[in-house]
């Protein structure tokens, strides 16, 4: 826990507001400090956080980070979400190379430690569809969390990335409570460029990966352009695990891997075209369609387990050394976008613009086993699909109305926008989940797989959704020094209800090299139609007092009836206040640096329950025995938080003239979360549940003490005629994994991890070729080990030993990637 000061943000951004707007009257008599803000070497235009014309990140009243494409494809990394992680210290992408069933969803970014749900990604200022499933592991950010998946964006096609770290859901809707991620695609009508990268972990940890990637821009007429981008590649299995200490030195499965998954079939691909239809009207459309089939291997099971299915003839038969289950996901994704903007120095400028995007995920299960199905049971099975859809509409208004006694236009923004989401489960193969012609009761192992078994005809539905919304928005420079903004949305969702959220700002420029600058905006987050329709089972035939019964594991809907027995109750939107107040300072043209504070309440966190069980919780025998359930979870929001923390981040160029030109950047975050207020719950039977029931230490823990305190991160880059340096080094602070009995917690140690990238520019006949060598966490650092001792129940902590580090390290436990890449430009 990092100590914050505790400081009553909100009173003291409401006190500068009050004093920025008292020396407003003063300001007319001052200098202008609108040059010193002009965009230079270090400041870039941005599009996102306000609505006013040629606006830089410097000017701007929130906090946004720009990062380039050049910075993005500098770094090394294969996608976008792992460029992120080296660029910016404020946000996270936990790496979870645990096994068959997580390690295949990939987490969705996390801004300032809250959950990637929080989180909104536009593309080109249009709202991202959300993945189809999400995952149950205890996972930093992204338990029970259904977000964009950022790698189905490529590199390739990016032209800079402006994430806006401060609350934002009056100015794009729900869901930014925590910020937003802007993804701003390349517009190029001529040029293109190709480029092979190959790379592989160190310490045959494995991971081999093979990536093309390029981009091709065409002309289109009336000076039109369209820009075609794409990246495809292969990835091995990546692990790095100890031998299992259970097995003999000859068994078969004595080196059983449990890492990141296999990557096959991967493709992305996107296009950007633009055509101005005359001098005030522009047409313009993007597209995105993806593929993906990960193979993911889970826990070895061996053949002398204590349990029904293991004892089965069947199984014994068919996995006489034991098994690994193995569950393949195959991702298929598109999205379309078409618009057209109008504009008039008169009117206005308007954009009207509708897009539809699709996310399907489809499960198969490897190396099972339904005994109940006889000897001839397949052992490979669909387990089910997941598809999420949503459609957008909208109109936004923007115009300039001149007001004599500002200092400039004032900017009046306003729209509508609709939404539509549906979400639909598919049921899997039968066989995954039914009893077959050889049930028995009482028999040992004949019922369904003790695995993950995916949708039932019980959980196929499909719901859906829709909001209508509207905005208004102000923004001035009310002097030469004093900015001050203002927005308001009204929202209507057919299942939650309306709300009004609003955000309001200002800045004042003291001198031309520093300025303060604070916001305060409400925030709403409905829980998402993935969280509301999801819901799936596993099943297994358990020894309960020497009767052999069919035990059930079940992701429950958060107000069906076995939830609201356990505490479950019908969701509530989350709701937010968000306070900010920071400086910028810009003591040359050269240098830069920014400082933020914030606080972040939220009520009504949206959360996946603790998974309840009867053997942890006996009590809840009773209440689960008429299902037949024994261990069960669901969306819950019992918990408010505070999230309160700083961001410092600065710039400075080098001019060495004849040595080259030298880029430095730093930045430093810190944040702490605490669980503010716990509700327990009363069933509708008058029993009263407790909160920590529902809602346990390792919940908490995820909310509280998962992510690092502290990042920091230092980047460079050098260049000198045609060779290019680029440097990057992260510190992540200390964090906790808080397990179900306090015993077993354990506090990770502080990690650093250095970044290096060395590429040159061929010239004459090669003009355009461009070789690159480097790595990504250079000196092969690893977090701490998880603890061998032995944990509350009597067991390894780890899994037979086999696994060495924590699902939850920042960024794994693989150690170095090594890499090489050719790139053409042309």
């Amino acid at each position: 826990m990092i100590d914050l000061p505790r400081f009553r943000l909100a009173r003291v951004s409401a006190l500068v507001a009050g004093v920025l707007a008292s020396l407003g009257g003063q300001a007319m008599a001052q200098d202008s400090g609108t040059d010193a803000a002009s965009a230079g070497p270090l400041d870039a235009v941005v599009v996102t956080g306000t609505r006013r014309s040629n606006t830089t990140q410097l000017q701007s009243s929130a906090p946004v980070d720009v990062l380039t494409g050049k910075d993005l494809e500098a770094t090394g990394a294969a996608d976008l979400s792992r460029a992120l992680i080296s660029l910016s210290p404020s946000a996270s992408f936990p790496s979870t190379p645990n096994g068959s069933f997580a390690s295949s969803i990939p987490a969705g970014a996390s801004l300032r430690g809250l959950s990637s749900d929080q989180v909104l990604v536009l593309i080109n200022g249009k709202r991202r569809h959300v993945g189809a499933n999400f995952t149950r592991q205890a996972l930093a950010g992204g338990r029970g969390s259904a977000a964009v998946d950022l790698s189905l964006i490529p590199v390739a096609a990016i032209e800079r990335v402006e994430i806006l770290r401060d609350g934002a859901a009056a100015q794009y809707g729900s869901d930014a409570i925590a910020g937003v991620i802007n993804i701003v695609l390349k517009g190029r009508d001529s040029g293109g460029a190709i480029g092979y990268r190959y790379g592989e972990y160190a310490n045959r940890n494995g991971g081999e990966q093979h990536t093309l990637s390029g981009w091709k821009g065409i002309s289109l007429a009336n000076d039109g352009f369209l820009t075609l981008s794409f990246d495809a590649g292969v990835r091995d299995f990546a692990n790095n695990t100890n031998p299992d200490e259970r097995l003999a030195a000859n068994h078969p499965y004595k080196d059983w891997k449990f890492g990141a998954p296999r990557v096959n079939d991967q493709f992305n691909l996107l296009a950007n075209a633009e055509v101005p239809v005359n001098a005030e009207l522009s047409l313009y459309a993007f597209a995105t369609v993806s593929h993906r089939e990960s193979i993911g291997e889970g826990f070895y099971e061996s053949n002398t387990t204590n349990s029904a299915l293991v004892r089965s003839a069947a199984f014994q038969s068919r996995y006489p050394f034991g098994r690994i289950p193995v569950t393949v996901y195959e991702l298929d994704d598109a999205a379309l976008n078409v618009g057209a903007r109008f504009g008039d120095k008169e009117l206005g400028r308007f954009d009207l613009h509708a897009n539809i995007g699709q996310n399907t995920v489809k499960s198969v299960d490897k190396n099972g086993l339904n005994p109940s199905w006889g000897p001839n049971s397949p052992s490979t099975y669909d387990t089910g699909e997941r598809t999420h859809t949503q459609a957008n509409l909208g109109l936004d208004y923007v115009r300039d109305l001149p007001v004599s006694a500002f200092a400039g236009p004032l900017t009046l923004s306003a729209g509508l926008a609709y939404r539509w989401e549906e979400y639909d489960l598919t049921a899997g193969d039968p066989i995954a989940y039914t009893r077959g012609p050889f049930y028995q009761v009482g028999a040992p192992g004949v019922a369904v797989p003790g695995i993950y078994s995916g949708i039932t005809d019980q959980d196929a539905r499909t719901i859906s959704r829709n909001v209508w919304g509207g905005f208004v928005g102000l923004e001035a420079n009310v002097t030469e020094k004093l900015n001050l903004g203002l927005a308001l949305r009204s929202e209507h969702y057919s299942d939650f209800g309306g709300t009004t959220t609003g955000k309001g700002s200002a800045r004042y420029d003291f001198t031309p090299e520093f300025a303060v600058r604070s916001t305060y905006s409400t925030g709403y987050r409905a829980p998402s139609i993935v969280q509301l329709g999801y819901s799936a089972f596993s099943v297994q035939t358990a020894n309960i007092g020497g009767v052999f019964t069919d035990v059930q594991q079940r992701t429950l809907l958060p107000g069906s009836p076995i939830a609201e027995l356990l505490g479950g109750k019908a969701l509530k939107p989350e709701e937010s206040e968000n306070v900010s107040l920071g400086f910028v300072w810009r003591p040359t043209a050269n240098a830069s640096a920014t400082f933020d504070a914030y606080q972040i309440d939220i009520r009504n966190r949206v959360l996946l329950s603790e998974n309840l069980s009867t053997t942890t919780i006996p009590a809840l025998g009773p209440i689960l025995a008429p299902f037949g359930i024994n261990n069960a979870a669901f969306f819950t929001n019992v918990l408010d938080t505070r999230t309160r923390g700083f961001e410092l981040s600065g710039k400075y160029r080098l001019d060495l003239v004849s040595r080259g030109r030298l880029d430095l950047s730093a930045g430093f975050a810190a944040a702490d979360t605490e669980i503010t207020k716990a509700r327990n719950v009363v069933t509708p039977n008058g029993t009263v549940i407790p909160s920590d029931r529902i809602v346990g230490r390792n919940t908490r823990g995820l909310v509280e003490d998962i992510t690092p305190n502290t990042k920091f991160t230092l980047g460079a880059n050098w260049r000198i005629a045609q060779w290019e340096v680029t440097s990057a080094a992260r510190r992540y602070g200390k964090w906790t994994n808080r397990a179900t009995d306090a015993r077993d917690d354990q506090t990770f140690d502080p990690q650093w991890l250095f970044d290096l990238d060395v590429a040159y520019h061929f010239s004459g006949p090669l003009k355009g070729l461009k070789a690159s060598v480097g790595a990504i966490n250079l000196f092969d650092s690893y977090p701490d080990k998880t603890r061998r001792l032995l944990n509350s129940s009597g067991a390894l902590a780890s899994v037979g030993g086999v696994t060495k580090y924590s699902f939850n390290a920042p960024e794994g436990g693989l150690g170095a990637f090594y890499y090489t890449s050719l790139n053409y430009s042309f």
